[in-house]
């Protein structure tokens, strides 16, 4: 993989590919070529697949459900970000209700 003016140079699959990408953006592109090309390699070991189309889109497959996952996984964190916020709230609010005792010394 290479990087040139006006682009990245990734290679998957042995095809080379040119992918339009600026500053922060070439880093990006060259790590998603380098995990693409990693569990498309796990996948052939497997010996199971046969052609490259269907190899990549088992890979794809299983990158994007990856991706879902991890989206579900940051929403219910979220929602439990948020539970404990109100919970810490009502808590709040309650101790301030209560009178201070004197403290014996």
């Amino acid at each position: 993989m290479s990087r040139d003016s006006g682009g990245v140079a990734v290679r998957v699959l042995e095809r080379e590919y040119v992918i339009a990408a600026s500053g922060e953006q070439r880093d990006a592109v060259l790590a998603s070529a380098d995990y693409l090309n990693e569990r498309l390699r796990e996948l052939r070991r497997g010996g199971r697949v046969v052609g490259n189309d269907r190899l990549l889109v088992l890979v794809a497959l299983n990158v994007v459900n990856e991706l879902l996952q991890e989206r579900g996984a940051r929403r219910d964190q979220a929602a439990a970000i948020e539970r404990l916020g109100a919970l810490a709230a009502r808590l709040t609010a309650a101790l301030g209700t209560l009178e201070p005792t004197p403290h014996s010394g």
